[in-house]
């Protein structure tokens, strides 16, 4: 169910591959530019070239280059110097870019905070082994964040700390998953120190709430450990921030001709027409559905990509986020391919633990439970708690009632996923349209029509998510 990093991810391949016409040349696989790499005048070169890409990509580029310059320079301290860059860029560029106001310094006293207990979460993970905490740290995270959350929201508006108390926790929210990783290292043998990782809680070369990538088991396990496998994972790097700048134009023309030449309405304006019975026509729909999900596909490739391509550069050949998820054949390969990390994240979290304790001896049943656990539970349960502001403005248990739509969205696709691993597979069809083209189509058609329930906003209640599904197949006016 995940894919894991091989060997080959971090040396090159040998003699180049015979030539084919491509956008972006295999750099990597050539020896004279890998050895050329390798050398002071082309580590400065990649990483000129390097810093001209993230000025269209980054607005921090310039302390971006620097920073992944130094870490080039000292490879021996490449991860203290991840963890040096992960406070200077949560603490010192705030600081720097703005004027100090208590506005600005809550809000870092917060994320210190956030730290602070992940710090001291690992050390009791590590120290007190047979505690209830230290046989089940990820559940004993997970419900005790639950709880504080609905005690925040229950305590807003009743005294004047229940403000800042529900900022801590929308704050803490943003590190959950990193110290969840930083939890799930502690088994490991040769396991890093707090201080290392420390680095991975929101890494300098960016991520969203979900780790990129991953946490700190996976960067040692990743990190290139000779100068041979540096320039690789560097061209590599390079090679992935031009795919992002050209997916970036690609995005720029595809809403420009969708939305400003054609004049289609966004998913969001069609769907709101619906709420107020005033619907666009069924194609209309249809066109707005399928450009929203292109758009999410290519604007998560986007980032993705921008991402992982720094950390390449910083010398980890981390997996791509995003690849190539249209050419998927099943729902699961879909899964996999569309969103990497958060995937696995699902993976670690929830479908390992459940695998590992229920049903052990009914395999299916252990499988589609896991998968369960994973893309449905695990799903809903990121995604409620990742937008605390709606929590505290509806109420806790308003704001489930709210999330039925996308509570109905995970429930199907881990449902869908689970039956498409269990499914014996059948030969191949010979032929290009039987055997890639459709599956592909009927794969994406999944994922276009469950996008209808993809909303975390709580802002209509789930029959209107029906009634649009419905008009798209002129079901209703």
């Amino acid at each position: 169910m995940s894919v894991t990093t091989t060997p080959a991810d971090l040396a090159a391949t040998g003699a180049p591959r015979p030539f084919r016409l491509r956008l972006i040349p295999p750099l990597e696989t050539y020896p004279a530019v890998v050895s050329f790499a390798q050398t002071v005048p082309g580590k400065i070169a990649l990483l000129l070239l390097f810093g001209a890409g993230l000025k269209f990509a980054l607005p921090e580029w310039k302390e971006l280059t620097l920073f992944l310059a130094l870490i080039t320079v000292f490879p021996q301290h490449r991860r203290l110097l991840v963890t040096l860059g992960m406070l200077q860029w949560t603490f010192l560029l705030p600081l720097e870019k703005t004027a100090f106001s208590l506005g600005l310094l809550f809000p870092l006293l917060m994320k210190a905070g956030s730290c602070l207990i992940g710090g001291v979460l690992f050390w009791c993970a590590v120290r007190f082994r047979r505690s209830l905490f230290g046989r089940r740290p990820i559940l004993v995270l997970l419900v005790g964040y639950a709880a504080f959350a609905y005690v925040a929201s229950v305590l807003v508006g009743t005294f004047r700390g229940a403000a800042l108390l529900w900022s801590f926790s929308g704050i803490f929210a943003f590190y959950l998953w990193f110290i969840a990783y930083a939890l799930l290292d502690r088994d490991s043998k040769d396991r890093d120190s707090f201080g290392l990782q420390l680095g991975t809680f929101r890494p300098f070369w960016g991520s969203t709430d979900t780790p990129y990538p991953k946490g700190s088991s996976y960067l040692r396990r990743i990190e290139a450990r000779s100068p041979e496998q540096l320039a690789v994972v560097q061209l590599k790097g390079l090679k992935l921030l031009a795919w992002a700048l050209i997916l970036k134009e690609v995005f720029s023309a595809f809403q420009w001709l969708i939305y400003k030449q054609l004049a289609i309405p966004t998913f969001a304006t069609a769907f709101e027409q619906s709420v107020h019975r005033a619907p666009y026509p069924w194609f209309v729909c249809w066109t707005s559905l399928v450009a929203a999900f292109l758009e999410a596909v290519l604007s998560l490739s986007v980032t993705g990509h921008e991402i992982i391509a720094c950390c390449r550069m910083a010398g980890f050949a981390a997996l791509r986020n995003t690849y190539r998820p249209l050419q998927s054949r099943t729902i699961a390969e879909f899964w996999n391919r569309y969103y990497y990390y958060f995937k696995e994240l699902l993976v670690d979290v929830f479908f390992y633990p459940a695998f590992m304790r229920y049903f052990k001896k009914r395999p299916k049943m252990r499988l589609f439970f896991a998968t369960i656990a994973a893309a449905s539970f695990g799903n809903a349960y990121y995604h409620f708690f990742s937008e605390p502001g709606t929590i505290a403005t509806l109420g806790f248990w308003k704001s489930m009632v709210a999330f039925q739509p996308y509570m109905f969205y995970c429930l199907v696709l881990g449902v869908a996923i689970g039956i498409s691993q269990l499914r014996k597979r059948r030969p191949i069809p010979t032929g290009w349209v039987r055997g890639k083209l459709v599956p592909s189509l009927v794969v994406a058609l999944f994922y276009c029509l469950l996008h209808v329930f993809a909303d975390t906003s709580r802002s209509y209640p789930i029959h209107e998510h029906f009634r649009f599904l419905a008009h798209l197949f002129a079901l209703r006016s």
